[in-house]
């Protein structure tokens, strides 16, 4: 039979308590009679499940003064505002700037991050020189472990302020000294470097030993760091949160003997493996590199491998470490491309394996 429209809008209107356990078997006296869940909204107690109108009701569980649990049918809220136009109807104190700049100098170094999330006048207080300048002199400033190549106070130059003051924090601010330490006691983690793009390779003799250095960038595909030609030269020297070395890692590893490595600037690294070597006194590593960073798989062979016996260990630098090769930061370049084609050649191996 069809349905009555008064009849379902009365019932809309009505309350529905389900009988649960807590009304017979959990209950802790005896029910004889089981009351109805009253509610001051509008309820539905006389419905049958083919008569619930799902686009207007909501099911809730509710809890009622003796812990019984029942389960009601509710009217669903308008939800036609966005949540902007809550936010913005939000009671709320927008502070001038010149606060956030005075709470800027009892910030920590460790929650600087925080700091800039904030807002956008937090984050524009970040890349202010004061900020950087003011950080330097309550943590760095005269301390007798900063090196004399991160010592601000006769500089002036603005290009990588940032970068310099992070690194004479990892010398001299406790918290981020204790972080190196707690880093240095467990093993490096070669494996890391995987698909990242090798830029450099170096070497550095030692008393009793000798260390080869290869410097890896993490590859961007999507992002391309190119300037462009209407940018001001000027306006590119006073960068202050400029770092070349920014997303690079260096692997350090030191051997017994000299082990010659072909240029490899360009490729990516592809594979690693470590293992004992022959006399087991020392660790043998294996770096499998590729042309490109979609030949980077588990099941292409790599087209250049590089053995280093007789390792005596290895590490992983970031950027920020105090044991990362620095050099100066070189002036920015018109056009830095990091989707270059890579400098060695496809028969750089064969030619070599001719000569030999």
């Amino acid at each position: 039979m069809p349905k009555k429209k008064g009849q379902k809008k009365k019932a809309n209107n009505q309350a529905l308590a389900d009988f649960t356990l807590n009304d017979c078997a959990n209950a802790s006296k005896p029910v004889l009679k089981v009351k109805k869940s009253v509610t001051t909204e509008a309820v539905i107690s006389e419905l049958s499940w083919d008569e619930i109108n799902e686009d207007e009701l909501d099911i809730v569980e509710e809890v009622d003064v003796n812990g019984t649990k029942s389960i009601v049918f509710k009217k669903k809220r308008n939800h036609s505002r966005t949540e902007t136009e809550d936010v913005d109807s939000r009671p709320g104190n927008v502070y001038p700037e010149i606060i956030w700049y005075l709470i800027s100098w009892y910030i920590k170094p460790e929650d600087i991050g925080y700091f800039a999330r904030i807002n956008k006048a937090t984050y524009s207080i970040t890349k202010r020189e004061s900020f950087w300048r003011t950080l330097y002199k309550r943590h760095c400033q005269y301390h007798p472990k900063l090196p004399d190549r991160l010592c601000l106070e006769n500089s002036y130059k603005l290009y990588g302020l940032r970068q310099r003051v992070i690194r004479a924090l990892y010398h001299t601010y406790d918290v981020f000294v204790k972080r190196v330490l707690q880093q240095a006691a467990h093993d490096s983690q070669p494996h890391q470097l995987v698909k990242r793009r090798c830029v450099n390779v170096w070497y550095c003799k030692g008393s009793t030993h000798w260390s080869v250095y290869f410097k890896f960038k993490k590859l961007q595909p999507m992002k391309r760091i190119e300037m462009n030609k209407n940018v001001d030269f000027i306006e590119e020297l006073g960068r202050i949160d400029a770092n070349p070395d920014e997303d690079t890692q260096v692997l350090q590893v030191t051997c017994q003997n000299f082990y010659e490595v072909p240029p490899l600037m360009g490729m990516t690294l592809s594979s690693v493996s470590v293992v004992l070597s022959q006399r087991f006194r020392h660790r043998r590593l294996h770096l499998g590199f590729n042309t490109g960073d979609h030949n980077v798989s588990r099941n292409i062979l790599p087209e250049c491998s590089v053995v280093l016996d007789t390792v005596i260990n290895f590490y992983v630098f970031d950027w920020w470490h105090p044991k990362y090769p620095h050099f100066d930061n070189p002036l920015p370049l018109n056009v830095m491309d990091d989707e270059s084609v890579p400098v060695l050649k496809k028969d750089f191996f064969t030619v070599c394996k001719g000569d030999l």
